[in-house]
């Protein structure tokens, strides 16, 4: 795997070598735009509408709008004028407890780890630190001409830096409708009990091995069946017949979420591949015959 980032971590005085890595390595599926036609793909120019001319990318500035139809044009000098720490830094501004931040604040993740044997016995050094103190660090770090929030904590030997929102970005609940409303509802207990129940009947440890993106896996195989010049039939799932009455659902869901084993949903997925597979297969067989 190839780090996408080197720099430094730096602690006060401590200035520790590390690499970046993507912690995400699966992306959604991509696709191409192609001529319907001819199924050539198609090429996406960059065109002045007011010059009505193709622009190579030494003709093409950065603009920032501030009013209709006005622009100032922000140059690269510009961007390195409002860094004001070196973009090859990480620098650790506090440690909090790592259970402060709440998950609204998180964006992406990122491994970090030492960059070179010289670098390893410091990285050591404060990831067992903060482990045995459960600490988290916030850090700031100039990336892609911008500056981003971190919080890093020790995880598995590395360390893993979650990119944060500043809070200038998450929306306001004021701003949000029906969020009064809510807050409003009075409950009474008979119905407050049933939530409870359902709660605990589908309650159990998060184990992300369990489950998959089924939808991809899904589009893989079709995608690999047209490939070969196949097709093959995905079954909808059956629509559940609709409950309008609140206590009616909830009675229902009670009794339909009573302990029982349960099945991964994992298992059921890759089954729900293995009948599919076995399907194709059949299908192939007939059409040889």
């Amino acid at each position: 795997m190839k780090a996408i980032w080197k720099g430094y971590l730096k602690c006060s005085l401590v200035t520790i070598p590390i690499k970046m890595y993507n912690v995400i390595g699966k992306r959604s599926i991509q696709f191409n735009l192609l001529h319907k036609d001819c199924g050539s793909r198609v090429k996406q120019e960059r065109i002045c509408p007011r010059c009505n001319k193709t622009l190579s990318a030494e003709e093409i500035v950065r603009g920032y709008q501030y009013g209709k139809d006005m622009f100032v044009v922000i140059s690269d000098e510009d961007l390195k004028r409002a860094q004001k720490e070196p973009t090859d830094t990480i620098e650790i501004v506090k440690f909090i407890d790592d259970h402060q931040i709440h998950p609204i604040y998180y964006s992406d993740s990122h491994y970090l780890v030492p960059d070179g044997r010289a670098a390893v016995e410091a990285f050591a050094l404060f990831h067992k630190a903060m482990t045995q103190t459960k600490k988290a660090a916030l850090a700031k770090v100039v990336m892609r001409n911008r500056e981003h929030l971190l919080s890093i904590r020790p995880y598995n030997g590395t360390m893993i830096a979650f990119t944060l929102h500043y809070s200038e970005e998450i929306q306001r609940l004021a701003d949000i409708e029906g969020v009064e409303e809510i807050q409003a509802v009075q409950l009474d207990g008979e119905t407050l009990a049933m939530a409870k129940t359902i709660i605990e009947n589908l309650s159990g440890d998060f184990d992300p091995e369990q489950y998959e993106d089924e939808y991809t896996h899904t589009l893989l195989e079709i995608i690999k069946a047209k490939a070969e010049g196949e097709e093959i039939k995905v079954e909808p799932k059956a629509e559940r017949e609709k409950v309008v009455s609140l206590m009616d659902a909830l009675k229902m869901s009670v009794m339909e979420t009573e302990k029982r084993p349960e099945v991964p949903k994992k298992a059921m997925a890759t089954a729900g591949l293995r009948r599919r597979r076995a399907q194709r297969e059949r299908e192939k067989g007939v059409d040889a015959r």
